[in-house]
This record gives structure tokens, sequence and C-alpha cells, in this order.
């Protein structure tokens, strides 16, 4: 750097240069020091950065200044610089400097010499300017890429050109490949739906639209497709544009999808479709318009063999008549179990006639059957109805066939009947239930029962479904299912349904005014209902009526009902979720969709299909595909409601599966309102130590089937302050870690119907939190070696065991358990803590810039208002709140005399004896520089506070 040299300098150099550092800005730290390291000069942003006066600073050596106290190595750095100047050369480095609030500021440091006429330095000029916030901008790019690199999804960058520019380990473990390997392709090398020619396409769309979401099967480096949801944002900066892209793989997704298909499809007793499975096919078939015939096959006086020799031997009928009435029909037929022990079976352009096929049925069917050695004979009765003569849907040909099977029962049964005549004329019992229906509601037939749906975080009562309850006064309770599906046919389900609003809504508000908990009621809608234009406005009407908090109410439709008129069905639960009413999607897993659906939908909550609620005995994949859908439902932001749970078992896998809330009979059945209000306020709840919330002791399952072994640890334990639980069965202690939080499991290898390996498997399925171990005299190497290393066992300990090292490998165990419990608890609190931080950053971003817009409005304004006054040919003054003269333009300056520099003082002070009165008083005229004026003083309120003095001219001769 070229030496700086000072010329003689004229007597108030000094003072040029120090006006000189005053100005270069309140973030630059600026002064003077003579070659002794001595502060001679420091400028006003310096000196309040400390809270310092220059008397408190200058006169002493520089590096013993506040100013570096704060770090001794940027002080060592300062005091090599000094000796460095002394010799002509520059310094320059980052440094910390103390503040008067006890904080630092990073800073830019440089240290100039300055030279004197005879060429040696004369004077040392220090500056600093303020880079903390860039230094805490490469501090939060640093975090941000560490929290992109550790992410479980895989993120990557790709450019205008379709070239990946950067990628997450994330992406290059789902790829297959290395980093490096992965930065030299472009997308059309990895997603198969995209290929040279369409990646421009797709580049401008994504510019069109700022975002794009779709699914697609990238490739992995191996030649295998996976499949991914795909989640593309466009950011743009003032140096480049890119696509942030997040791949989400759907593998195990649709793993659950097709397993979810398989349950809901087939019967699971005989492994035929089911009736929603029989429902599609027959609508598939009665669209090619042939011939289609429909058999509706029912086993007589089945409930007999259930009562008389058990449901197990009614499962082996089951089974039996299944298969017989397969044997029977062409393998072209369809047969299905449509439930209980009915079976449908369809014959697309049947070879012969009808009744010959179901004559041969009823022959397969009487024949005697021989089931754990009992000799059972039954019959059957079967209704036939033909497609397109008794009609072309599948709901109407069902329909009638049955109505051809109630007129085989009421013939005598084991027989068959074809479907002949009118519409529902051979069928009494379903016209006199229809007669009965339109009367109900005149009659007041209709009641309302509320069913409890509990919260499994903290066990209390949240909420309730409204469910219909028909009592006839002669035909006594009638089920909703043989009511129901006559009152959609007939429309008399909209009255209905308009009933049950009003009641649930009134109710609802019944309990709101008696300061009852809150509590959300829950309506089912009818698809009629929801296709009702008029539907949100009436609803808001009656919460308006009844004054229901809307958050109080939902409303659940299910899939079946949104897919004729998606488009018509999303439009109106928007609305409705505009007026803060809850949307939730019964029966989930039942409907027509694929789970990708669900995310298209306005829904806040889920329910799982009581056939999708586990229990402790179920397989373990079935618990998986209840995990994976509640796991999906939370990533779509949704609350996951369990309906049908019946037992405490389901109800602890649940809640240890983080289901949200739970109905079913196990707590309590649809009961009337009064015994709603009686729940509440006995505080009705689900015991804490069911879902884990209760602080309790250190829990001990012991299993095995030796009640001596199990004798001597109880013996060898009692020492240990520990709840110790035992079984003599993998499926009593399944039982146990249903009822109990079990925090460690001892198990015994070798045990009659489940090997101990075995169901600390399952323990891990269920229960991953708990720590397993195996206690047994007998090593089955393999075995055991395969379940240590795929994590379902611990440690294997043998017997017999020392007993000190026994309980100290217990120990260790439950150190291990509440560690982990520990971890767990922590990281829920980061996760919980980062998404409250991040809602507020967003809400303090949000008000930043709004104030920012706000202040550059009013600068803008002011500005303009300045320069209007400016423009004016007459004197105008302003004075601010504190009596200081903060405006003067031209025409005033000049009359009175002043300069600019004089803004800032003190009116009384600066302005002619003349002016001083009339800023606080009445218009008045005064005289100055020779001629009259008449000066008028205007009090300001808007943004601007203060007075306005304005002078004007007035004729009339002069002094």
């Amino acid at each position: 750097m070229a030496p700086t040299v000072v010329n003689p300098a004229p007597p108030d150099f000094e003072n040029v240069l120090r006006e000189v550092l005053d100005r270069l800005g309140p973030s630059i730290f600026a002064g003077l020091l003579d070659t002794d390291g001595v502060l001679r000069y420091a400028n006003e942003a310096a000196l309040q950065a400390i809270g310092r006066t220059s008397d408190q600073v200058l006169g002493r050596r520089f590096d013993a200044t506040p100013w570096w106290q704060a770090c001794e190595l940027s002080q060592q750095r300062l005091q090599k610089a000094l000796a460095s100047a002394l010799r002509g050369e520059a310094s320059r480095f980052d440094v910390r400097v103390a503040t008067s609030s006890g904080a630092t500021l990073a800073m830019d440091f440089s240290l100039l010499p300055l030279y004197g006429a005879d060429g040696s330095v004369a004077w040392l000029i220090p500056s600093a300017r303020d880079v903390t916030e860039r230094e805490q901008a490469q501090h939060q790019l640093l975090l941000t890429r560490h929290a992109v690199e550790q992410a479980n999804d895989a993120l990557l960058q790709v450019g205008p050109d379709g070239a990946f520019r950067d990628a997450n380990a994330a992406a290059c473990r789902l790829l297959g490949l290395e980093r490096d390997q992965l930065l030299r392709l472009r997308v059309p090398d990895i997603d198969t739906q995209t290929d040279d020619t369409q990646w421009p396409h797709r580049w401008r769309e994504l510019c069109e639209r700022g975002s794009l979401r779709f699914e697609t099967s990238i490739r992995h480096q191996e030649g295998h497709e996976i499949p991914a949801d795909v989640s593309v944002s466009l950011v743009t900066t003032d140096a480049e544009t890119f696509a942030h892209v997040c791949i989400d793989d759907l593998r195990e997704r649709r793993a659950a999808e097709r397993r979810i298909r398989q349950l809901l499809q087939f019967d699971e007793l005989t492994g035929l479709p089911n009736r929603q499975l029989l429902f599609e096919r027959l609508s598939a078939i009665l669209q090619a318009g042939t011939e289609t015939v429909v058999l509706v096959l029912e086993l007589d006086r089945f409930k007999r063999i259930n009562d008389g020799l058990g449901t197990h031997i009614g499962d082996a009928v089951l089974r039996e008549a299944a298969q017989r009435i397969a044997a029977t029909v062409r393998s072209t037929d369809l047969v299905a179990r449509r439930g209980g022990d009915e079976f449908v079976i369809v014959m697309p352009a049947p070879s012969i006639p009808e009744l010959h096929t179901a004559q041969a049925l009823l022959g397969a069917i009487a024949r005697p059957m021989c089931i754990e050695g009992h000799e059972i004979h039954i019959t059957c009765s079967i209704g036939v109805a033909t497609a397109p003569d008794d009609g072309d849907h599948a709901d109407t040909l069902l329909r009638r066939a049955n109505a051809a099977l109630h007129q085989a029962k009421l013939s005598g049964r084991n027989q068959a009947s074809v479907y002949a005549g009118a519409h529902h004329d051979d069928d009494p019992e379903r016209l006199a239930l229809e007669t009965a229906l339109r009367h109900a509601l005149r009659d007041e037939q209709f009641e309302l029962h509320y069913q409890p749906q509990v919260d499994l975080g903290h066990g209390r009562i949240v909420g309730v479904e409204a469910l219909l309850r028909w009592q006839h006064p002669t035909l006594g309770r009638i089920a909703p299912d043989r009511f129901i599906p006559i009152a959609e046919e007939t429309g008399l389900i909209v009255v209905i349904g308009d009933w049950v609003l009003r009641r649930a809504i009134e109710q609802a508000a019944q309990w709101q005014r008696a300061g009852l908990p809150p509590l959300r009621m829950a309506v089912n809608l009818s698809a009629r209902q929801l296709l009702q234009p008029d539907l949100a406005r009436r609803i808001e009407g009656l919460l308006a009526a009844t004054g229901l908090d809307p958050r109080l109410f939902g409303v659940e439709v299910t899939e079946s009902m949104l897919i004729a008129n998606f488009d018509q069905a999303v439009q109106h639960l928007q609305a409705l979720r505009a007026l803060g009413v809850e949307v939730s999607l019964d029966d989930f897993g039942t409907g027509y969709s694929s789970l990708s659906y669900l995310r298209r939908l306005p829904v806040d909550v889920v329910k799982i299909d009581r056939s999708l609620v586990p229990d402790v005995s179920a397989p373990a994949e079935d618990v998986s595909i209840t995990r994976a859908i509640i796991t999906m439902a939370h990533q779509l932001q949704m609350k996951v409601v369990a309906e049908g749970v019946e037992s405490e078992g389901q109800a602890a896998l649940l809640a240890a599966n983080r289901c949200d809330q739970m109905q079913g009979y196990w707590f309590s059945a649809a009961v009337p309102a009064a015994a709603i209000e009686t729940l509440l306020r006995d505080g009705r709840q689900i015991d804490a130590s069911l879902l884990g919330r209760r602080s309790r002791r250190r829990t001990l399952l012991l299993v095995d089937d030796e009640e001596n072994i199990i004798a001597a640890l109880r013996r060898l334990l009692r020492v240990e302050d520990w709840l110790v639980l035992s079984a003599t069965s993998a499926e009593q202690a399944l039982q146990l870690m249903a009822r109990h939080e079990v925090d460690v499991i001892l198990s015994d290898q070798r045990m009659p119907g489940m090997t101990g390996v075995e169901l600390l498997r399952r323990a891990r399925q269920l229960c991953p939190e708990t720590i397993r171990l195996v206690l047994s005299g007998y090593t089955e190497l393999q075995a055991i070696t395969d379940a240590i290393n795929e994590g379902a066992i611990y440690k294997f300990l043998a017997k017999p065991w020392d007993d000190e090292q026994l309980r100290a490998h217990l120990r260790e165990a439950f150190a291990l358990k509440e560690m982990a419990d520990q971890n767990r608890r922590l990281d829920h609190e980061v996760q919980t803590a980062n998404r409250e931080l991040a809602e507020l950053n967003r809400r303090l971003q949000t008000l930043l810039n709004a104030q920012r817009e706000q202040n550059l409005r009013e600068i803008g304004s002011r500005e303009a208002a300045q320069e209007l006054l400016n423009a004016m040919p007459v004197p105008v003054f302003g004075i601010d709140e504190e009596g200081l003269l903060a405006f003067a333009n031209a025409p005033a300056l000049s009359l009175c005399g002043m300069a600019g520099e004089l803004l800032g003082a003190s009116a009384s002070e600066q302005l002619p004896q003349a002016l001083r009165q009339a800023v606080e008083g009445d218009p008045m005229l005064v005289w100055l520089a020779g001629r009259r004026w008449w000066a008028m003083s205007r009090l300001l309120n808007g943004s601007a506070q203060g007075r306005l003095l304005v002078l004007l001219p007035q004729a009339g001769g002069s002094q």
C-alpha cells in the first residue's frame, strides 16, 4: 500500500480530520492515534458503542481502552498491528469489540499509518466496520447447510438446464449414488417420466406456477424404479434461479395401500371378495350391457350352529359353504361373501337357466358336513334377479335379488325364488318400514344418542358423535342399517338429516351454556345433504341462532360420498371449514380412493375404520398398516380418530402409536344426552397408566413357562423397588403389555406355542421402546444371533444365573430404557419448540416487513411535504413539540437571516422577537425586514407533532 503523506498541515487540519471521521456513518468506528499508540481522538459512533465520553478514553493507550477488553486475542493482534504501523505497514483483520451493553461486535478492523512531510509516520488512523450481521448470516447459512445435509428427505438443487447442482446425503442414499456421481447427472437421467425434450416444458411450467407437486418413478443406480412424491419450488435470487426439489419415497406407502386393499376387498374368513369388491365388479359387469344373473344365497337357521356348537364351528361351516359354492358355479362367475351367512353369485352371460344353477347350489349346500367330529346338516335359500330385466344398476339388482330371497324364506326356506313383480311389491317388510318411516318424524319417534370420543393424550372426553336411533311403538328398536338405506332411496334422508343437524347443534349449545367442558359435536352427513347448495349457509344459521361456537361442531363424510361430484363436494366442505367447522373423513380405509387421494380433500380428521383397528394379538403387519395411516395423516396435518375400539389392548396399542382420539364400546356405547352429562361431571376418563403418562415405578415383565423359575426370580428381585409382572405364556405376556407400560422384558427361550425370540420380536413390533433380554439354559445360537442383530434382543443371559450379575444386567437395562425415554421426551420438546419458534419468526418477519413498508411510506410523504413547503413563496417555519426549530423554508431563512445549521436549536432563541409571541398565540400582525406580515400559527395533530408558523405579506407601507 502506498504511504499516505501529509503536507504541512494548516492550523485547523486536526479539526478537519476529525470532522471527516465523524461523518463516516454510525456503523463505522474511527479514531486518531499518535505514534506512541495513544488515542487522541475517537468519533461519536465509537464512543457511543462503549457508552463513554471522549474525556474518559482520550490520552490512554489504544490497546488499554474498553473496546479491547472483550477479547485477549484481538488485543494481542492490535499490539502487533501498532508495531507494524510504526514501520509504515497497514494492517487489516477481524476483531471482537466490547460494547456498553456487555455484548461483543464482530468488526472488520484496519490500522493505517499517516505520513508527515518528512516521510516519517506522523499519525495512525484506526477504523472498524461492524460485520456482525455478515458473520451471523454466514453462521445461519452453515446451520441451514447442516439441516439440509442431515434431513431424512431427499433434497436436491436443479438448474434451468436440468443439471443437479447439489444433493444431500438422503438423496444419494435413495438413488444409490455418490455425491460426485449424482452431480454429473440431469433430471431426465433419473426421472422416468421426463426426457430431454420434455424438460424445457417442465421448467417453463415451474417458472409460471412457482411450485409443482407430482408423483413419478425415479431410477436407482442398480436399475430398479422407485415410486416417489416430488415437490419442487422455484428459488430466485439476484444472481441466479434454480429449483429446490424434495423427493418422498413412496415404497412403504404403496405397500401399505396394497395390504389395505387386500384387507378391504376380500373376506378374511373365506378369502372371497367382500361387499365392496362385489359392488365394484358387478357394476363393471353391468356396464357391458350383457345378460347377467345375480343369486343371493343365505344359509338357513345358521344362528343355531353358532349358538349350539360355537363360533369356531360356525366359521368352519362358512368356509365349507364357500368352497362348495365356488365348486358348483363356473370359474368365470363371481362368488362373494356379503356378510354374515350371506353369499352372492354373479353369472355374466349364463350358459344354462338360472334355476338349474340355483337347484345345484341347493343340493351342494344340503350335503352333510363333517366338522371336528360333528355331522352338520344345513340348507339354504336363494333369491334370483336378472339384468337388464330386473334392473341395470348393481344396488337395484341386489335389492331385487334380496326381495326374491325374502320370498323364498317366506315360502318355507330350502328353495329358490326368482324376482317377479313391481318394485318392492313382494317385500312387505320393507314397504311397512317405508310407511312407518314417513310417520316417525311427525310422531317424534327419533332420538339422538351420543358416543364419546376420547383424547389419547390426556384421556378425557373431547367430543361426541351424534347417532340416530328409532324407537318404534310396536316394532321396537329398529337398527339404523335397516331404515337408513330406505330413507336414502326415498329421499327422506334429507328431512331426517336436517332434523339431526338441528337437534345436535341445539344439544351442543345447551351443553355449552351449562358450562360443561368443551365438547365437539360431530354429525354424519348423507350424500344428498352434502350436495345441497345451501348446506353451509343453513349450518351457519343454526350455529348463529343457538350461539354455538363453530369450533365445537363438526361434520363427518365418507370417501364414497365424494366420488361422484368431487369438485362440488370439496367446495361445500371448504365453505364449512371457513366457518370454523371441523371436517372428518369417516370409515377411512373402506372407500374407493387411494391414500394419495386424501391430500386433495379439505379434511381435518381421519377416522380409521374399525376393521383396521388392531389388538395386541393382531399380526405385526396389521399394526404396521395402522401405524402407517396414523403417520401419513399426521404428516398431512390431520388428526386421527380410531373407531370401534372394543378392548383395552386396542386402546393401549393406539396410544402407543400416537393415535389422537378413539371411540368405541370399550369406553362407552352411544348413550342419551343425560348420560353424557353424567360422564362429564364425573370426570370419566381413560386411566393415565394406559396412556403412559403416570409417574410410575420401574416395571419388569418375567416370562417363563416354569412357575418355579418365576418364583425364584421374584425372590431374587424382592430387594429392588421394581414392579415385577410375570407370565407363564407368550399370550399372557402380550396381554400384560397391553395393560401396563413395561420397561424391561426378561423371557425364557423355549416355551410352548411361541419361543422367547418370537415373543420379543412381537414385543418390538408392538412396544419398540422396551428393553428385551433372553434368560435360557438352551443356546439356539443362530436364532438368538439373528434376533440380536435385528434389534429384537438386547442381551442373552444363560441359566443358571449369577444373582449379582443378573441384577446388574437388569439395572443396566432399566438405565438404558430411562435414557432412551429422556431422549425421546427431549426430542419431542425440541421439535415442538422448533415449530413454535418457526411460527414466531414468521410472524415477526411479517411485522417487520409491514413496519418497513410503513416507514418508507412515511418518509416519502414527509419528503413530498418538505418539497411542497420549500416551493411556497412565503416564509414557513416548523416547530416540533419540544419547541425546537425543525424546519424553515428558503424564504423563512432569508427573512430572518438564519443559516440551515441553526435548525434543531430552540425556536424561542432563534426566531426574531416579533415572531415569538405569534408561535403560541392568535394570528397577529408583525413587522420584519421593513414590512408588515400576517403571522399565523397552526397546531399539527397528525403523525407530525408540533406547530406550523406561516407569514403572509400584507400591503400597507413600510417602517
